[in-house]
């Protein structure tokens, strides 16, 4: 059974439908009859409930249904979302998946209501802009990367970090994918009290932590430096990318590759021997061409090994694709079933699969389904 919406929830709903109604705040107070300004701010802000009246007029003024305001995994109208998508993925296969993916979203931001697990108010920023440079972009990685001791190795440590010292959490998601295998890559999705990371699991390793460091450099900077809706994952369309792609690229570089780990893994003596590179990217969870690109860029080698590094395919994964959604999510609608908070049927139609999926999900952590078939 549901727990009452929070006015909270709502109150984001009311400033974004009026926002996107192209209304100020004191038009929203005219049509709604209500005395001042200050009434309307308290609704947006969660200190004011709406009366069932007003509801009703409000969802007249602003053109949306009740249950836009009300439903509470919604965050259509909310939710911002930039897109890694291959070219050939079509804008209705990927406004569908968004509508898919919202409800994922919309279902985590619930569990983490009802655990009381809420975001902090002071939200990290890297101090950059648009018309930062390249290496303000790297510096910021290399020094977030020591801030959140990442170790030798960041890829190893950057999930748990990114979700337990900076509260944003990272969804594992099985996306579209065209006939001729392209597909999404990843997205960050930008909500008023918190961001979310999705990546495509099935990518390579490589790809999954490079778009997971490209996308946390949105998620950290999107107030400042607000991505397009959709962005290319092409390598073709490398030098086409606008200026904030690329500040992304430089930060994942940096973050995944930061200085200090090179010193410790590259041997000196060996920086031009391509078999030893390749070992070096492996251990990082790197591609051998975003190592060779990294080195460069570092006059750490010449044009000639890196052109012959950029040519060395990439080591399989022995681990294969990571679970599907993230421990902490599917724990947590585990433990809402669990303890009668959500009914199994809600569960499903959110998560966009039927009750055996739902099991399947489960079954993957090794956690029985807290309900009958």
């Amino acid at each position: 059974m549901f727990e009452k919406i929070s006015q909270k929830l709502i109150g984001y709903r009311v400033k974004a439908a009026r926002i996107a109604a192209g209304l100020t705040q004191d038009q929203l107070t005219q049509g709604l009859g209500l005395n001042d300004r200050q009434s309307v701010s308290d609704i947006e802000n969660g200190k004011r409930a709406l009366k069932p009246d007003e509801l009703l007029e409000m969802s007249d003024l602003l053109n949306r249904d009740i249950e836009f305001f009300i439903d509470p995994f919604a965050v259509a109208g909310e939710a911002q979302f930039s897109w890694r998508a291959a070219p050939e993925v079509p804008e209705d296969g990927l406004d569908g998946f968004e509508l898919k993916a919202g409800q994922w979203i919309g279902l985590l931001r619930w569990l983490r209501e009802q655990q009381d697990s809420r975001a902090s108010v002071l939200k990290r920023a890297l101090r950059l802009s648009a018309q930062s440079s390249f290496e303000d972009a790297q510096e910021r990685a290399e020094s977030l990367a020591a801030e959140l001791e990442l170790g030798v190795i960041p890829a190893e440590t950057l999930i748990d970090k990114i979700e337990r010292e900076l509260d944003i959490p990272v969804l594992f998601v099985d996306t579209v994918q065209t006939e001729d295998g392209q597909s999404i890559s990843g997205a960050t999705c930008h909500l008023e009290e918190m961001g979310v990371i999705l990546i495509n699991r099935n990518e390579t390793e490589a790809r999954r932590f490079y778009d997971l460091a490209h996308e946390l450099f949105h998620a950290l900077t999107w107030d400042a430096m607000k991505p397009d809706h959709r962005e290319s994952n092409s390598v073709e369309d490398r030098n086409k990318k606008k200026r904030i792609e690329q500040l992304a690229d430089n930060f994942a570089a940096a973050l995944l590759m930061p200085r200090a780990s090179l010193d410790k893994l590259i041997d000196h003596d060996r920086q031009d021997d391509i078999a030893h590179l390749c070992e070096v990217a492996a251990l990082l969870r790197v591609a051998p061409v975003a190592l060779a690109w990294r080195l460069f860029n570092l006059k750490r080698i010449s044009d000639d090994t890196r052109r012959s590094l950029s040519q060395e395919k990439q080591r399989s994964s022995v681990s294969g694709p990571p679970k599907r959604f993230s421990t902490a999510f599917v724990h947590m609608l585990h433990e809402a079933l669990e303890n009668g908070r959500l009914s199994a049927r809600k569960a499903a139609k959110a998560m966009g699969m039927g009750l055996g999926g739902l099991t399947e999900l489960f079954a993957q952590y090794d956690l029985s389904a807290p309900f009958e078939l």
